[in-house]
């Protein structure tokens, strides 16, 4: 069984090392020791397509949702999900909250509606 709870989260901590380093490099303007990230700066482009790619299949599936238009990355769909109600928000505030959240430099990564 823990094999299928891998499988099935493999999406996700494929694509969140990308994210905290590609959320760095982003904002390595920062100045200081931040700008060590700039070295990363070229992965931030694969970690798009990557994004993008797992958006429409691998995440898809996983929350059985498909992206609406203009959704192009999983952040933009987590929006809509927070408020979907469900075992779908459940999911969607614990990966903004405990994954997204806490590694973006502002301290918000996915906006909430006020």
């Amino acid at each position: 069984m823990s094999w299928l709870l891998a499988v099935i989260l493999s999406p996700l901590w494929l694509l969140y090392p990308l994210y905290l380093i590609g959320i760095q490099a982003l904002y390595a303007k920062r100045g200081g020791w931040w700008r060590l990230f700039y070295v990363f700066l070229p992965f931030t482009k694969t970690a798009f397509v990557l994004d993008v790619a797992m958006n429409y299949t691998l995440l898809a599936a996983y929350t059985w949702d498909w992206p609406q238009p203009g959704e192009y990355t999983f952040s933009q769909r987590l929006q809509r999900l927070l408020y979907a109600g469900g075992r779908r928000a459940s999911l969607a505030w614990f990966i903004k909250l405990w994954m997204l959240d806490w590694a973006a430099p502002g301290g918000l990564h996915i906006k909430v509606r006020p």
